[in-house]
């Protein structure tokens, strides 16, 4: 009877897990694809060399003033897509 129960209850605390790692795998796919589309082109002719600034090998900073908002957006330099924007309100 002890056997049986224990047994039982692996078996769920398995069946627990493997849902656990299907929803975490599920979750990491949709974040890949809409960290993908959120990513936004950036041209180098728009960019004032005195507005930017290099964090790492790989990325870059550029900051924008607009009305009463500074915006600071952090760029790929590979592909100069944006990874991340940062908005500040004044």
């Amino acid at each position: 009877m002890l056997k049986k129960n224990f047994l039982l209850s692996l078996v769920i605390f398995q069946g627990i897990l493997i849902v656990v790692a299907i929803i975490a795998i599920i979750i990491g796919v949709f974040y890949k694809f809409g960290e993908e589309e959120n990513s936004q082109y950036i041209s180098l002719s728009d960019i004032n060399v005195e507005e930017i600034s290099l964090l790492d090998e790989k990325h870059y900073q550029h900051k924008i003033i607009k009305d009463d908002k500074i915006i600071f957006q952090i760029i790929d330099i590979e592909n100069n897509k944006i990874k991340r924007e940062i908005i500040i309100e004044k």
